[in-house]
């Protein structure tokens, strides 16, 4: 199997690092296009002799003028406006330095085998990201291709983005080159231009269609990758996170003790990061909506509806992950949970499972005391207890073993009898995402 395809069925943490490979310089669509070619060449040895370097993006060039004449019987106009403008870049950059492009393409090659042997052993070794001892279900195993599947779209749409940019650009300087020469009418389809202003016009026209699918495009697989985030949080969210809360009970009470939340946290956060990177995908279309406009604009119909989709879902997923990691318990009995002795102080713990580094001392939280479960006066044996401190706390990762974002809250109790209270937390969620909406 070709390198670049094995690279294509690594875990989701390896693919973070390939895409982290590849920029402008050696763009990672040109290394798609080509695999099979590259692959092929001896990247070290022209890296090193400039004769051979000379040769071999000679024989570049040529390649990817074969790819392009395949697009254009394709009538793939997208990639052959992509491929063209690599293919400029290649030849302002690297026409006098070819050894330059060899040790870079030489370099990804190199890396790529790294990922690949470093992929290949964790699987030999059984080093999968999953905790020592514990046990992935079939539902879960799917529910984390489904979280890799996502990841890959969104990276997939990133690509695209550029794409409609690129496009987008060349459009409107063609446009207003046309208008500052007088040659553009305000009917694209009149008569009255000369022969060769007719065949610009032309130009322009396919390049506005081009344009257009590509933004109808990119729009209809947005609303797909919504619905899907929309799936995959709901199984997050109503039956891992659900059945977690469960265990947590049960372990409260004299049952098996409760396995920990970081496997939740590392599924939770990278849907968040995914979100994140949708919510910054559909700003940029708002942008290049504001530069180039026209009728039956696909971003000015569905934008609106995908920007509200995508604040409701990652507000919905913040609410949810905010969670009581450790319910109460008193300081000389930190393993027997919810039996509080009155007169004593006792701490809970709680965790955003959200791993944000960013958000470190940035997110604050208010403590407060839960006057709708029920009138605490009609229930018999109920306490008052009071938030010692200030009831707003300041969530942190240096308090935490593994860089999550936590917070200790200190209660205690104005009574001195020796009664044992029984009491279970949960968070109302009462997450606050407005400066999603304002940035």
């Amino acid at each position: 199997m070709a390198q670049w395809n094995q690279l294509q069925q690594l875990e989701t943490r390896y693919l973070e690092q390939l895409y982290h490979l590849y920029s402008d310089s050696f763009p990672m669509e040109l290394r798609q296009f080509l695999a099979p070619w590259i692959e092929s060449q001896d990247w070290a040895y022209a890296a090193n002799k400039e004769s051979h370097a000379t040769l071999v993006f000679h024989n570049l060039l040529g390649e990817i003028d074969q790819q392009y004449s395949r697009f254009l019987q394709e009538n793939n106009v997208l990639y052959q406006h992509n491929l063209r403008r690599i293919k400029q870049h290649l030849q302002s950059k690297y026409l006098e330095k070819p050894m330059e492009i060899a040790r870079i393409v030489a370099r990804c090659l190199w890396e790529e085998q790294r990922l690949l042997q470093t992929a290949t052993t964790a699987q030999q070794d059984g080093q999968v990201a999953h905790p020592t001892g514990t046990v992935v279900t079939e539902k879960q195993q799917i529910l984390e291709h489904n979280l890799q599947d996502i990841r890959k779209r969104v990276q997939d749409m990133e690509q695209k983005m550029k794409m409609l940019e690129n496009l987008q650009d060349d459009f409107d300087f063609n446009y207003k080159t046309l208008k500052s020469a007088g040659e553009l009418s305000q009917d694209l389809n009149g008569n009255s231009q000369a022969a060769a202003t007719r065949q610009k016009m032309s130009q322009l026209e396919q390049m506005l269609s081009a344009l257009d699918q590509l933004r109808r495009q990119i729009v209809t697989e947005m609303a797909g990758l919504l619905s899907a985030m929309d799936f995959v949080q709901k199984n997050l969210t109503d039956e891992e996170l659900a059945d977690w809360k469960r265990r947590q009970q049960i372990a409260c009470i004299g049952g098996p003790p409760n396995i920990c939340l970081d496997r939740l946290e590392t599924w939770i956060t990278s849907l968040a990061e995914s979100q994140l990177q949708i919510r910054q995908q559909i700003k940029k279309l708002e942008e290049l909506q504001q530069k180039v406009s026209y009728k039956g604009d696909p971003i000015i119909q569905h934008r609106p509806a995908l920007e509200e989709k995508i604040v409701d879902l990652f507000r919905s997923l913040m609410k949810s992950a905010f969670v009581v990691e450790r319910q109460p318990c008193m300081p000389m009995h930190p393993d027997r949970p919810l039996v509080i002795k009155t007169g004593v102080q006792f701490t809970t713990k709680v965790r955003l499972l959200v791993k944000f580094p960013e958000l470190n001392y940035q997110l604050k939280i208010k403590v407060c005391i839960d006057k709708e479960s029920g009138d605490g006066a009609a229930i018999r044996g109920s306490r008052k207890f009071n938030i010692l401190g200030t009831n707003t706390k300041v969530m942190n990762m240096e308090e935490s073993n593994n860089g999550s974002l936590i917070v200790y809250c200190l209660f205690g109790s104005p009574l001195s009898s020796t009664e044992w209270l029984l009491v279970f937390l949960g968070s109302r969620n009462q997450f606050k995402t407005n400066s999603l909406t304002n940035k």
